[in-house]
């Protein structure tokens, strides 16, 4: 018998934030910041981007609630899974080395570039970031530029900033 695909939003809460977490059997494909989109315009981009319908739910399965509480211990987790696979392979690549940066601590554009054995590719680092559908799952706002500026951010600098300043002081508290 074939495994039913689902696709559900649910809401978590991550540094102080409420994100909008789509997913799918596969795992998260993608996140919003609630201040910044509702659910209905969310799951209408979704449903538009994918052509699958997407439902709410009030809880997340266990697998990605545990995955969710390992991130905010480590600010990562091999618990999580993520649906990245229609995107492509370099994006995939920047997004899985930007799951490695460790929770309150930074890497630049040109950084990420030499580690995914692309050094000249800091530009396309930055837009396969500013293309990443799970902000602050996938920590794109852990990258900064090489003066060690914050530089660009989907949701703006001033935002990117604050979660840096969160993860510096959850990192003081814990």
């Amino acid at each position: 018998m074939m495994k039913r695909t689902f696709h559900h939003i649910g809401l978590i809460k991550i540094l102080e934030e409420q994100l909008w977490l789509a997913f799918t059997n596969s795992g998260i494909c993608a996140s919003e910041f609630k201040k910044i989109i509702g659910f209905s315009a969310f799951k209408k981009q979704l449903e538009e981007k994918t052509g699958n319908n997407f439902l709410r739910v009030d809880s997340l399965p266990r697998d990605i609630e545990e995955g969710i509480n390992q991130w905010k211990i480590n600010g990562n987790s091999s618990k999580l899974q993520f649906e990245i696979s229609a995107y492509s392979s370099f994006q995939q690549k920047v997004w899985r080395r930007c799951s490695q940066i460790p929770f309150g601590e930074t890497t630049t554009y040109s950084g990420v570039a030499k580690d995914i054995k692309n050094p000249k590719a800091q530009r396309a680092v930055g837009s396969a970031l500013g293309a990443n559908p799970i902000p602050v799952l996938i920590p794109c706002h852990r990258v900064l530029r090489n003066d060690g500026s914050v530089g660009e951010y989907a949701y703006g600098s001033h935002l990117k900033e604050l979660l840096l300043k969160r993860e510096k002081r959850a990192n003081v508290l814990a």
